[in-house]
């Protein structure tokens, strides 16, 4: 039942801090909990909530997207107009009048499930308060009555759920989450820095800045080693709470300032690897996390602040990408590493044409780097689709109920200038392996025992990852294959079986297992070579990198049996052949046979995988559901498995014209 279908008294209350325990049945059995936990919290916030609403909060009115001018809004702007059309449906769906939960986003409209302990849900808070802020002569919300006491009423129940110590809870009333606390900084900070702007009720004003107070105390207090110590692997947790400090720590007591930029100093030191470059997730690498979250959180702080610590934290992780983004020739767009740790980003497609998300923008606040300028869209496309937008080619929809986070709202202060295709085309040129140059890259996390190894000769590029990295979803190992007038035909995924990996009876393998170099040095010369030993002990393998192929050799236990497995990237026009004596016979998806390799003859030139000797072997490929880009450009991951009745198997693989 609505809110606004209960018997409601109208009249004017002040709301005080209340238990929240009638809410949900995972509410009610957390009672015993969370009464006992919050207890002590009441005592710090007696008082409450002193603004005095007048319940129920009037619905807004639902904008009519028939009626709207497209010609008033700037190119910079027309990302936001599907919150602007959607605001309503945001603002009417939170709790507009019950008094204990007054504020509450729960009615679908919201990220994350209903729960009422879930601060990650009022995160909205900054999609009211930037549309009541934002002056714009096709924005009737701004200074609008109503939405600013759906603001309030957001703001107070965000305060309702903070911990008496500082902290959100996301997964119960007494989770110390790092996640709501850093993000409510963020949202909740930034949208009391608009309000700041516009002014805004003096005894929320208080409440708030309170309340941010707390939560910012928490947050750089260096002995809450769930923050400074556990919270130095999911680096983009901690980033986001600094940048959300960054933009309101001048409204704050001068211990904040202070404390922050200590903090900030052991951030940089701490929340990066040293060797690696990557920005921490997990202890590692993360693909995702680090290019849609903490690179856009870092551009906003610098942006914001001019302070260079953002600016060198994101270069450093923008040139550990350079080694591990592999550009595909037919414009498809990046093939990604597949070590990440947290989240999967396997692809990055070239150009997006219904990606909602502004990062392109954030990233040119580094557009000094050749990296930005190769993983952004470039300027022509850009201009087409705004064009097509302003002419109307582009239908605009309210957002799903599910999609209402706020963060592709923080928008740049200036409109982002992109490069054009020609720029673009040179940065990706740049990149280390392009080109028929050689290099060895070794780099080494050692906080976390990581290390890579990537190997460009004239006839390919090679990478590989060994160590004991912590997170369970890292593939150990040799991880792609790749030459840029061909692209990756090697492609490891992380979180799956689809691993270039050796796997052994017991169906243990070993690129889950941690991995560690035991013999072989890496050097510049054409021709060198490196061992591994994984699994246990139980499988040793050794790399030999030649100037135009690399050797595989493995070894397993005395009269093993044991699989190869190696993720082959197929792509659209490929053709697929094992090789069977002097034949060739073709595979369409999958196949078996007994023969001693596989071809793969593709625009710009054919991969051969054979084993060595021309030994055959039973040899299967089965198509996953793993793919990489859309459409017409979408590769599927096949697995190649080599299955040998031995102890020991030596292969090659070689891209050649």
């Amino acid at each position: 039942m609505h809110a606004h279908d209960k018997a409601v008294d109208p009249t004017r209350v002040p709301l005080s801090r209340r238990t929240l325990l009638r809410l949900s049945a995972a509410g009610l059995a957390g009672l015993a909990l969370s009464t006992s936990a919050r207890a002590a919290e009441a005592s710090a916030a007696e008082a409450g909530f002193s603004y005095d609403f007048t319940l129920p909060i009037p619905d807004m009115d639902l904008f009519d997207i028939a009626s709207l001018d497209r010609s008033l809004f700037t190119t910079h702007e027309q990302g936001i107009v599907q919150y602007f059309v959607s605001l309503a449906d945001i603002a009417n769906n939170m709790e507009d009048a019950d008094p204990e939960t007054l504020g509450w986003f729960h009615r679908g409209y919201q990220v994350y499930p209903p729960e009422p302990w879930d601060a990650r849900n009022q995160e909205s808070v900054y999609t009211l308060a930037w549309f009541y802020t934002y002056a714009a002569s096709w924005n009737p919300y701004y200074l609008d009555p109503v939405l600013r006491e759906h603001v309030y009423a957001a703001m107070r129940y965000y305060l309702e759920v903070q911990g008496a110590e500082g902290w959100w809870p996301s997964d119960s009333w007494t989770d110390r989450n790092r996640a709501a606390t850093g993000f409510a900084l963020v949202y909740l900070g930034e949208a009391a820095v608009m309000m700041e702007g516009v002014g805004w009720d003096a005894g929320v004003r208080a409440e708030v800045l309170a309340s941010l107070q707390r939560g910012a105390e928490y947050m750089l207090d260096a002995s809450v080693s769930d923050v400074w110590d556990v919270g130095m692997r999911f680096s983009n947790q901690i980033i986001g709470g600094m940048t959300g400090i960054a933009s309101f720590k001048q409204l704050m007591p001068p211990h904040i300032e202070s404390a922050y930029h200590e903090r900030l100093d052991f951030l940089v030191a701490n929340s990066q690897s040293q060797g690696a470059g990557y920005l921490y997730e997990d202890g590692a690498f993360d693909a995702h996390y680090s290019l849609y979250t903490s690179l856009r959180d870092l551009a906003i702080a610098y942006e914001r602040t001019g302070d260079d610590r953002y600016r060198q934290m994101a270069l450093t992780h923008l040139d550990w990408c350079q080694y591990n983004f592999l550009w595909e020739p037919d414009g498809a767009g990046w093939t990604v590493n597949g070590i990440s740790t947290r989240q999967s980003l396997r692809a990055l497609a070239a150009l997006r044409t219904t990606d909602g998300s502004n990062y392109p923008d954030h990233l040119n606040i580094f557009k000094e780097s050749h990296v930005v300028r190769a993983l952004n869209w470039h300027a022509e496309h850009v201009a087409a689709l705004q064009a097509a937008w302003a002419a109307g080619e582009v239908e605009i929809t309210r957002l799903t109920p599910a999609g209402t986070a706020p963060q592709n709202l923080r928008l740049t202060v200036e409109e982002p200038v992109f490069p054009t295709l020609a720029e673009r085309e040179a940065a990706i040129a740049a990149f280390p392996y392009m080109g028929s140059g050689s290099f060895v890259e070794a780099r080494s996390d050692e906080k976390f025992n990581a290390h890579y190894v990537f190997v460009k000769r004239s006839g390919y590029y090679f990478g590989t990852h060994h160590g004991t990295a912590r997170a369970t979803r890292v593939r150990r190992g040799p991880s792609f294959f790749y030459r840029p007038e061909t692209g990756a035909f090697i492609a490891t995924q992380m979180g799956t079986d689809s691993a270039w990996a050796t796997i052994v009876p017991g169906n243990l393998m070993d690129a889950k297992a941690t991995m560690q170099q035991t013999g072989g040095t890496f050097h510049e010369t054409e021709t060198f070579e490196y061992t591994y030993t994984g699994a246990s002990g139980r499988v040793v393998k050794t790399f030999q990198c030649g100037p135009q192929n690399v050797q595989i050799a493995v070894t397993t236990p005395r009269d093993g049996a044991f699989i190869e497995r190696v993720p082959l990237v197929i792509a659209p026009g490929d053709e697929v052949n094992f090789l069977v004596g002097d034949d060739e016979v073709a595979v369409d998806g999958a196949g078996q046979a007994r023969a001693h390799g596989v071809r793969i003859r593709r625009a710009g030139g054919t991969f051969d995988l054979t084993t060595v000797d021309d030994v055959e072997i039973d040899l299967r490929l089965t198509p996953t559901t793993v793919v990489l880009f859309n459409g017409a450009e979408q590769r599927r991951i096949t697995n190649l498995d080599m299955s040998v009745v031995a102890s020991a198997l030596s292969y090659k693989v070689h891209i050649h014209a």
